[in-house]
């Protein structure tokens, strides 16, 4: 099934390394506003919002195209604002039902040091000097509790996936048997796509709260479980609008976790 990725972050926050990497793992397409807008109209264009419409236009109908032939897109955008995230998040949910957002971050000095070695050393880059830089960080709005919609951190600790929404591919549904050492899950067990965890294999995750075998989820993480022998947190996940006690959880993850000394973490 096809997924739109939306890339969130600032100029220099290293989103179009990261969407490179998702284009080669996933023979996506990748499409950003920045190429087709140096191709079209050079590297400083004049009425830049004029055309800075006509090519969105282009590339949601690209999208479109794409999607409909059953492949991966990434938008290479920024999305800065909540209220863009919002409306580009409701109109990627026409054309697919995955769409899960892609947040990379930096801090200010050591984003605005590469956008401007960038603009005097790449001819090919969109030129943007310290003024432009300094008037466009103020347009920029941070992930916050509003942008309620399934995320991947990059380059992130683990305690960010905390109270946020999480999409899931369970590869061990409820009643299952472990391939190697033969016990039954007693819940659906999965991994969070497009992640990488201290083990080097996807984030793990357990979805709590759910009676039948699932193949796909999107729930919120409300918990994670930080092994401290190892290096392999897992996500507690469970449906949007619930929670559960400790105690609770501990005793749903105890099939598989009684045999690791672990925390769980919840703030």
């Amino acid at each position: 099934m096809a997924t739109i990725h939306l890339m969130v972050g600032f100029i220099g926050f290293g989103k179009t390394t990261v969407a490179k990497e998702l284009e080669e793992k996933l023979s996506a397409v990748r499409l950003t506003h920045d190429e087709f807008m140096r191709e079209r109209y050079g590297r400083n264009p004049d009425d830049f919002q004029a055309k800075y419409k006509a090519v969105d236009e282009y590339i949601r109908g690209e999208t479109a195209k794409y999607i409909a032939q059953g492949r991966d897109v990434i938008l290479d955008y920024g999305f800065w604002t909540h209220e863009k995230r919002k409306e580009y998040y409701n109109w990627a949910k026409t054309l697919a039902d995955n769409v899960v957002f892609h947040l990379t971050e930096c801090n200010k000095d050591e984003a605005k040091r590469r956008v401007l070695q960038r603009s005097s050393e790449d001819d090919s880059a969109l030129y943007i000097d310290e003024n432009a830089f300094e008037e466009l960080w103020k347009k920029y709005e941070s992930w916050n509790d509003r942008d309620d919609y399934p995320v991947v951190f990059h380059n992130a600790p683990t305690t960010c996936y905390l109270y946020q929404l999480v999409q899931v591919k369970i590869d061990r549904p409820l009643g299952s048997k472990h391939p190697k050492y033969g016990f039954e899950y007693p819940v659906n067990y999965g991994f969070v796509p497009y992640t990488e965890s201290g083990d080097g294999e996807e984030l793990d995750a357990y979805v709590l709260m759910e009676d039948k075998p699932l193949k796909e989820y999107v729930g919120r993480c409300i918990g994670i479980v930080h092994r401290t022998d190892d290096d392999d947190d897992k996500l507690i996940v469970v449906p949007e609008a619930y929670d559960l006690d400790d105690e609770i959880i501990e005793e749903d993850i105890a099939f598989q976790e009684k045999w690791f000394k672990h925390i769980l973490l919840r703030n």
